[in-house]
């Protein structure tokens, strides 16, 4: 930490309550005379001993600083050598929600890419790429930064997370969308794959908002490239831009379905996560704006399960239908029209010539029906 020089007895002075490892060095600053503290404490102490700090009276705005620096590990003679792992302290926590809550050009074209790559991978096939695009996409970090504002009452940190959230969202979309305009669209098994996850998509977001939540408040930060595999923001979205540029609108309005209530059930459970960890308001002031803000936690909620029933039903019957228009499209190419969904199978019309018996025979546990149209 750096206070000014007249400070600086009080400040080691409070230091020396939570540790013996203190050496101090004198600093110039700007227009004073400072004095660079050094300590080694432990990380749930930090709270404390960073409340003590600012109570200090009379020391002026901007002239106390107090860097966290990582211990990776500490080796003294003659004692066991002990690694640095513990949970982060809170003004640690509420620190990196304010760098992963805003958004640089580099992660706004990291975005782009991941899915640009999302849906090229879905296009041709290839589930190896819809993972990479997974990995690349830095998505999950504005809605984890929302669940910490949610549980501090920082509305500026929520309306700046959300910002880049939502503006993440809608660039994903728009470059999907841009990309699939000159391609040829076909219902792919990566894309059964994405609009396949039914009502199990909703305890999956919940259980990854929540491991998000944690890997972040224990330092495992590198983890929620893991989560945000599991989660997987990116691939709904590029689906949903896949869909509309292919003007193929229910489809399109599933996964974006999905993607929403993945990003709901992410700031939900991380914030409820966070709350058992003892996440809480530092100040009067935002004590009161997390009870205003906790308002819309059973909103959320009722939201998620507003979202989750068409994905109910879609858990039963839609892999099918996937898989029916799937196979109509590659055996009927270009004569393909549609897939119909009755009550005791499906009905697929096409033009062209083809033996109804044949093309039905293909389809070994489904009823399917060929109905050929004449052209006029």
């Amino acid at each position: 930490m750096t206070v000014p020089e007249e400070f600086s007895g009080k400040a080691k002075d409070i230091l020396e309550d939570f540790s013996s490892d203190i050496s101090r060095a004198e600093v110039e600053k700007d227009d004073y005379k400072g004095v660079e503290i050094t300590s080694t404490v432990e990380s749930e102490d930090i709270d404390d001993i960073t409340d003590k700090l600012k109570s200090v009276k009379d020391i002026e705005p901007g002239k106390l600083s107090i860097r966290v620096l990582e211990q990776e590990s500490l080796i003294k003679k003659g004692q066991k050598t002990r690694g640095s792992f513990s949970a982060l302290s809170q003004e640690e926590i509420y620190s990196k929600a304010h760098e992963t809550g805003q958004f640089n050009a580099t992660q706004w074209s990291l975005i782009a890419a991941s899915s640009a790559i999302a849906t090229l991978g879905i296009i041709s096939d290839s589930i190896i790429a819809v993972i990479g695009a997974m990995m690349l996409a830095p998505m999950l970090a504005p809605f984890i930064a929302g669940s910490i504002s949610l549980s501090v009452g920082d509305k500026t940190l929520m309306k700046d997370s959300m910002f880049a959230g939502l503006f993440s969202i809608l660039l994903a979309f728009a470059t999907s969308f841009v990309i699939s305009l000159p391609l040829k669209f076909e219902i792919t098994s990566a894309l059964s794959t994405i609009l396949a996850p039914g009502f199990l998509a909703v305890p999956l977001s919940l259980i990854v908002g929540a491991a998000a939540a944690l890997s972040f408040t224990t330092g495992f930060r590198d983890q929620i490239a893991g989560v945000a595999v599991a989660v997987a923001l990116v691939p709904p979205i590029a689906a949903a831009g896949l869909t509309f540029g292919a003007e193929r609108y229910l489809l399109g309005l599933k996964a974006l379905n999905l993607a929403v209530m993945n990003v709901l059930a992410v700031i939900l459970s991380g914030f409820v996560c966070l709350k058992v960890f003892g996440l809480e308001p530092t100040t009067y002031y935002k004590e009161k704006s997390a009870e205003s803000m906790h308002k819309a936690v059973p909103i959320v909620f009722v939201l998620i399960m507003f979202l989750s029933i068409p994905l109910a039903f879609s858990f039963y019957d839609s892999p099918d239908e996937v898989d029916v228009s799937e196979e109509s499209m590659n055996y009927l190419e270009e004569d393909f029209i549609s897939v119909n969904k009755g009550s005791s199978g499906y009905t697929v019309f096409s033009t062209g010539n083809y033996s109804e018996k044949e093309f039905e025979s293909s389809f070994d546990d489904t009823n399917v029906e060929l109905v050929l149209l004449e052209e006029k």
